[in-house]
């Protein structure tokens, strides 16, 4: 008998699954919908896209007809599933391009429904000048605007990662950014000295922050575009407006299902990626995962651990038992000269999470100091006192710090001691470290720390 596998959604978390559903049995009939045009593509390349540095076709490296012919996946876009009827084991699927329904029967279905931007609730947050950064065609949308319109100024309304990504994408195309957050230091989850330099980056750039700035509402002109955006510390105008204020799990078609949802507001699952139905997986950003660090469910929204999690549901969904143990959350961006890296648990987040922390912040050079395009570099790490093992850390600078965070990311899942990271026998070549590489200066400094005076 012939298993039938269907995937609902097509960005990170759902080919992934489809792809390792069809290679786990060749002989099961894969079939993934996708209510958008598009399958597979980058929404982390999205900004740079913006500012001209990725070209369109790279954006999306399947089409569905290269899902079907390379990866035996019936893909088909356009198809908006509307029901799912979990006791029958039938979806409810919507043709988009004639209205027509069908219902198609499964076997095993995989959820992948990702996440959708928070909004804001204003009068004229749907205007035409007014931007999110989640799909694709938004991201066509605003490149058409910017060159039909020519837009002056831009407010960037959050300053979480993808609003540093704008800020930057916008800037190289020569507009006047001003950035409103609700907090007074961007990008919440990174130590204060960190977000300090990233202020400093910004405005180093020509960007305008302004924190502890609560966005209060839209001001339209004619065009039906907003011209202002209204806060309580003053009015700013805009040509065009981003907002960036997080996303949420889109778990509509889940809990309408009886799909169980976690504290995150995310689909639980276990490390199966298996829902609380049976026969249905769930995977990527619609889902909750364990964080490794602390133990705890979280809401972490990133493709890597989405197309991880989407190959453990594939596999398990066409017979396999594979294990999809959580994450320790590794994210990094690039702030114009700057990169930023943050892997675990932050200070704050640790004590939150039930642990005695200690941080401990050492500077140093990314390459011998004499090198050309050798940089400040900048590590803070996060240890628990008792233990010494390392919670978390975050790396900031012009030159080698995302590298360096990935190296801390493995130390962190394997629970290393800031004692046996002491010993860490690491390259060096002028060229690329010094003898004393900023990761083992930071260690060296944190077990002082650890022992004390």
């Amino acid at each position: 008998m012939v298993r039938r596998i269907l995937v609902v959604g097509g960005l990170a978390a759902g080919p992934s699954a489809a792809s390792k559903a069809a290679r786990t049995d060749p002989s099961a009939e894969v079939v993934l919908f996708e209510q958008g045009e598009s399958v597979s593509y980058g929404v982390c390349e999205i900004p740079y896209h913006i500012s001209g540095e990725v070209k369109a076709e790279d954006l999306s490296p399947f089409s569905p007809d290269k899902l079907r012919t390379t990866r035996r996946i019936d893909a088909r876009t356009l198809h908006r599933v509307e029901e799912i009827q979990a006791n029958r084991r039938i979806l409810l699927v919507r043709n988009l391009k004639d209205g027509t329904t069908a219902r198609e029967k499964f076997d095993r279905l995989i959820i992948a429904t990702g996440s959708r931007p928070k909004r804001l609730g204003f009068e004229g947050e749907d205007a035409r000048n007014v931007f999110r950064v989640k799909a694709l065609d938004e991201a066509f949308a605003l490149r058409k605007f910017i060159a039909q319109e020519h837009p002056a100024t831009a407010v960037i309304v959050g300053g979480g990662y993808i609003g540093m990504e704008m800020a930057d994408a916008l800037r190289t195309l020569g507009i006047d950014v001003t950035v409103l957050h609700n907090a007074s230091l961007p990008m919440k989850g990174l130590e204060r000295e960190t977000r300090e330099q990233i202020r400093a980056e910004l405005e180093k750039n020509g960007v305008r922050f302004v924190g502890m700035a609560g966005t209060a509402g839209f001001v339209r002109g004619r065009e039906q575009k907003v011209t202002h955006v209204l806060t309580g510390d003053g009015t700013f105008e805009a040509g065009l407006v981003v907002v960036a204020i997080g996303v949420e799990p889109n778990t509509e078609l889940a809990r309408a299902a009886g799909i169980r949802t976690g504290v995150s507001g995310g689909i639980k699952t276990d490390q199966r990626q298996q829902t609380s139905v049976d026969n249905i997986y769930a995977a990527g950003d619609c889902c909750e995962v364990r964080n490794l660090v602390s133990g705890r469910q979280a809401y972490i929204p990133l493709a890597t651990i989405a197309s991880k999690a989407g190959w453990t549901a594939g596999e398990n969904a066409a017979g396999g038992n594979a294990v999809f143990r959580g994450a320790i959350r590794a994210i990094a961006v690039r702030v114009f000269g700057l990169e930023v890296a943050l892997v675990g648990l932050c200070e704050e987040d640790a004590r939150e999470a039930g642990f005695d922390p200690v941080a401990e912040t050492i500077t140093g050079w990314s390459r011998v100091a004499a090198m050309p395009g050798s940089r400040r570099l900048t590590v803070r790490l996060v240890a628990e006192r008792k233990s010494g093992r390392i919670l978390g850390a975050s790396v900031t600078g012009a030159d080698g710090a995302v590298l360096r965070a990935n190296t801390l990311a493995v130390a962190i899942q394997q629970k290393v001691t800031v004692a046996e990271m002491q010993q860490w026998d690491l390259a060096y070549s002028p060229p690329f470290t010094p003898l004393w590489d900023p990761l083992l200066v930071a260690a060296n400094a944190m077990q002082k720390k650890l022992k004390g005076p």
